[in-house]
């Protein structure tokens, strides 16, 4: 008589989503990887940009993003690609799927505070303008940037202890028995 491990509906729902979002994450790699086919080249978009709004400076982050579409849309078709494959292997129910998601999470995690605690220290307007001199413009604006600034941070927070959680269901030892070493 052979007994077989149950398989929890946790790790099979969070599997399909998981393989669903990273095939999604795939095509439109491909679509925006083809689109940027037929975009001007870097100087020519950065032309364009300065006809459209001439006397505007972009900002040295913007200029570094769209001198770079080509690099940054690799690597986000390349780690949905990873993203799709560990997912299999979590809802196959191998051991490498389970801690190539759990590194998965962490990462967005840790990119996610990361990128809030950039998106609120970057939030101050480039041309060297106070924060109090922001109010001046239009006093709305000030309390707009708080705002923005606590969702922000509390989004960022939230996601982090969700993907938390996960880690730690996929680390109980009835979740791990199911998975094939």
């Amino acid at each position: 008589m052979v007994t077989t491990t149950p398989r929890s509906e946790f790790v099979t729902v969070m599997a399909w989503i998981s393989l669903a979002l990273g095939v999604a994450g795939v095509a439109s790699g491909v679509a925006q990887g083809l689109m940027l086919l037929v975009t001007p080249v870097d100087h020519e978009l950065q032309e364009l940009l300065a006809a459209i709004a001439p006397g505007v400076e972009l900002p040295p982050a913007l200029r570094w993003t769209i001198d770079h579409l080509g690099l940054l849309n690799f690597l986000s078709l390349l780690s949905s690609a990873l993203f799709t494959a560990v997912s299999y292997g979590l809802l196959k129910r191998f051991e490498w799927g389970r801690v190539g998601f759990v590194l998965f999470l962490a990462a967005s995690a840790l990119a996610g505070v990361l990128g809030a605690a950039t998106f609120v220290h970057a939030l101050p307007p480039a041309d060297g303008m106070a924060a109090a001199d922001i109010a001046a413009i239009d006093p709305a604006f000030q309390g707009l940037q708080s705002a923005m600034k606590l969702v922000m941070g509390v989004g960022a927070a939230l996601v982090a202890a969700l993907h938390g959680a996960i880690i730690w269901k996929l680390y109980r030892p009835e979740i791990r028995a199911e998975f094939k070493r």
